[in-house]
């Protein structure tokens, strides 16, 4: 029990690892049901370890609690995970993080930029921005910055459509 509970510890943890770089909720899923295996198993021998050693026969229902409070508590993790793709939802604050930054470093006291959005449908991201440029600036030179920018964002956050409206 306890070389299947190890086992799938690094199988679980891999998966989750693989299914946040390509944002999958059901690998996610899969992940998290070996991740409660995981605890189930380590939960039964915690709990026959205890009652051989102490011979309280609750010492199984507590232990048997505690994993179906951890399992509820990924639980509600999942459908909250599984929900917010579905609702189109905004992007999380690392993720505007990265947006700004990549932003900010072609902002200059003649370009700037206002009203981002942001969301997220599935897993794709989009991001729609105003950027504000002088005048006295080319169409030509306004839309080559905007596709600078552009292409930076989508090599950023992965599986991400970008628009940017210019402004003069």
């Amino acid at each position: 029990m306890l070389i299947s509970a190890a086992v799938n510890f690094f199988i679980s943890t891999y998966m989750l690892r693989v299914a946040r770089e390509e944002d999958s909720i059901a690998l996610e899923g899969d992940a998290l049901h070996l991740k409660t295996d995981v605890y189930t198993s380590l939960g039964v021998a915690l709990g026959l370890f205890l009652f051989n050693i102490t011979g309280l026969t609750f010492i199984d229902h507590v232990v048997a609690i505690l994993v179906a409070l951890f399992i509820l508590k990924e639980g509600w993790h999942l459908i909250k995970n599984a929900f917010n793709p579905i609702l189109d939802s905004n992007l999380e604050k690392e993720s505007l993080d990265k947006i700004k930054k990549v932003i900010s470093q072609y902002i200059t006291d003649k370009v700037g930029y206002h009203a981002l959005k942001t969301r997220k449908s599935g897993y794709m991201k989009y991001i729609e921005f105003h950027l504000l440029v002088p005048g006295t600036m080319s169409v030509k030179k306004a839309h080559d910055l905007s596709e600078i920018i552009e292409k930076e964002l989508e090599q950023e956050l992965k599986n991400t459509d970008v628009i940017i409206y210019r402004t003069f």
